[in-house]
């Protein structure tokens, strides 16, 4: 299950290598992570997650892409005494433009089949699927540097109680190395389930991606 969802993530944008007109991008990332129980600001439970993605411009404004992403709590993160890892893959697409009136400025909606393996080491694991949707920003005001944004909804909820319901968001700065490698940070923030509460989970990464 998990080799043939990141297949999918990763070889769905490679038509844009043979078809004109298509544009390629993937990148890899890593970073920390922080989880509070909601409302709880302690921010003791920390761990680190690192991934691929990769999305292809199909034209007319019609995008697909895929991430894949690996979790790495610390022990009891989820106040559950628990040493959990969660694999999540995200496969969908969407659609976006330039504003007419601000051509710098691309904005767009997206949405994902979202499924979750979670890993409870001895005590067992399983799977935690649903879908995510929302709305997405970019503003590039110079050619090397620009700002990207989503937020939306996002569920999936299954094996043990752990997976996600509610805010799911990203922010993220970007800058050139070469025409075609840029570097990036990110802040990402989703709503996690775990322990039958929620929590905060919060993600502060960078990486790189390449364009084709």
């Amino acid at each position: 299950m998990n080799k043939t969802l990141i297949g999918l993530a990763l070889i769905a944008p490679l038509p844009a290598l043979a078809l004109p007109g298509l544009s390629l991008e993937a990148g890899a990332f890593g970073g920390v992570s922080a989880f509070d129980a909601a409302g709880d600001s302690s921010g003791d439970g920390k761990g680190v997650e690192y991934g691929l993605r990769a999305s292809a411009r199909l034209g007319g404004g019609l995008f697909v892409d895929g991430q894949y992403t690996r979790l790495n709590p610390e022990d009891n993160a989820f106040d559950d005494g628990l040493n959990a890892r969660i694999d999540e893959f995200r496969v969908g697409g969407g659609y976006s433009v330039s504003l007419p009136i601000l051509p710098v400025l691309t904005a767009g909606v997206y949405g994902h089949y979202v499924t979750q393996d979670v890993n409870l080491g001895g005590v067992g694991s399983g799977n935690s699927n649903g879908y995510d949707f929302g709305v997405l920003g970019r503003i590039d005001p110079l050619p090397f540097i620009g700002a990207y944004a989503r937020v939306g909804k996002i569920e999936s909820t299954g094996y043990a109680g752990y997976g996600s319901d509610g805010v799911d968001s990203l922010l993220g700065v970007d800058f050139s190395l070469l025409p075609f490698i840029r570097m990036f940070i990110e802040y990402r923030y989703t709503e996690a389930l775990a322990s039958g509460g929620k929590f905060d989970s919060h993600g502060f990464r960078g990486g790189v991606k390449v364009s084709l």
